[in-house]
């Protein structure tokens, strides 16, 4: 593997972590390890840090992550990159703290769907940073309700770059299966049954629409069948749409329509969705998402809370279902395509139907990613 694909040793602060900050609070776990709250002891300023214990086949993941981030600085529908530290074995990459958490925590806290005027502010935010992302050529590749932050300021942020991909030119195609299996493009699940040619950024537009439908009701298609099965079915089946059609605008489900179509040349590009109805209902409307933050901040802490305190009770003691969930939210997941195994930096999955983890499916004749 060549040295220029390794973690940059120059990039990385010579100061001591544990000088600079304090931790606060864990607020989310998983294979990748942890994300903490964390302020700044000079600045007295809340980041938020993933804490990774890195081995050396982690690391051309991680620069690729660190990249994109420090790339997207000055795109504010991107969560912002403030630097990097390591303490031993351990790498922090320091992030912005967007205290509204996930669309996903929002739901599962506040036990409550987005309304159509808040989902449309959201995918005006998540195009304008897919529009970003894609002019650098850049492919999220994991676009879900959890890796989509939201801020007290109103701002839905594009987070969790742990899979996204670089591509060499415009024109350049990916041949390896990488996402969440509920939100995958039929084209990404092709590629592995070795039908088509790979695919290109049309594949993020594919998961904002079924991000889009599990704003409305709570969950993706199929969320109801194992994930396992689900990626031979998405190729299968006609192109989902809402349960309930009639509930909803022409607009957005004229929106989920033009971008759920199975032929991806047939899909729209992010910088053109921004013209559309739908996205244009969201435009200048970050008041609608402030005040939904402001609403349920008090149980999102509450919730952060009484995790906190659930996990400082068990201890040791815990089951194999509670470890099971820490793979529930942004887990990037490899599954060896010759022994079945699933596998996350070097952790067996407990449980390999947890329907938000991130799938990677390599195929050995992929070239090294950029």
């Amino acid at each position: 593997m060549a040295d220029s694909h390794r973690l940059r040793k120059n990039e990385i602060s010579q100061d001591d972590p544990e000088e600079v900050f304090e931790m606060i609070d864990i607020i989310g776990e998983g294979a990748y390890g942890l994300i903490c709250t964390c302020k700044n002891l000079k600045q007295n300023t809340i980041y938020a840090i993933k804490f990774l214990e890195i081995e050396e086949e982690d690391e051309p993941n991680l620069q690729k992550e660190i990249d994109i981030l420090k790339e997207s600085s000055d795109c504010p529908y991107i969560v912002r990159y403030f630097g990097c530290y390591m303490k031993e074995t351990t790498l922090m990459i320091v992030m912005e703290f967007c205290n509204g958490g996930s669309c996903l925590d929002v739901m599962t806290s506040c036990k409550r769907t987005f309304t159509e005027d808040q989902i449309a502010v959201i995918v005006n935010h998540m195009v304008s940073g897919l529009a970003y992302l894609h002019s650098h050529r850049v492919l999220h590749r994991d676009l879900k309700a959890g890796n989509v932050l939201l801020t007290s300021e109103g701002k839905a942020k594009l987070a969790d770059f742990g899979v996204s991909a670089k591509l060499v030119h415009t024109l350049q195609k990916k041949n390896t299966i990488v996402g969440s299996p509920y939100w995958m493009a039929p084209e990404v699940i092709s590629v592995q049954k070795g039908k088509g040619d790979g695919y290109d950024f049309k594949a993020d537009i594919w998961s904002l629409a079924i991000t889009a439908i599990e704003l409305a009701e709570g969950k993706p298609p199929l969320f109801d069948i194992a994930s396992l099965r689900v990626i031979f079915l998405i190729p299968a089946r006609p192109p989902p749409t809402l349960q309930d059609q009639s509930k909803w605008s022409s607009e957005f489900n004229d929106f989920l329509s033009i971008c759920l179509q199975k032929d991806p040349a047939k899909r729209p590009s992010a910088s053109s969705l921004l013209a559309h109805p739908f996205v244009q209902r969201g435009n200048k409307k970050d008041n609608l998402v402030q005040d939904l933050v402001k609403e349920c901040l008090p149980l999102l802490l509450q919730a952060r809370e009484k995790k906190k305190n659930k996990d400082k009770d068990k201890g040791d003691g815990e089951s194999d279902e509670e470890k099971a969930s820490a793979f529930a939210r942004g887990t990037r997941i490899t599954i060896n395509t010759s022994s079945g195994t699933w596998s996350s930096y070097g952790t067996t999955v407990l449980n390999q139907d947890s329907g938000y983890g991130t799938v990677e499916v390599k195929d050995i004749s992929d070239e090294e990613e950029a």
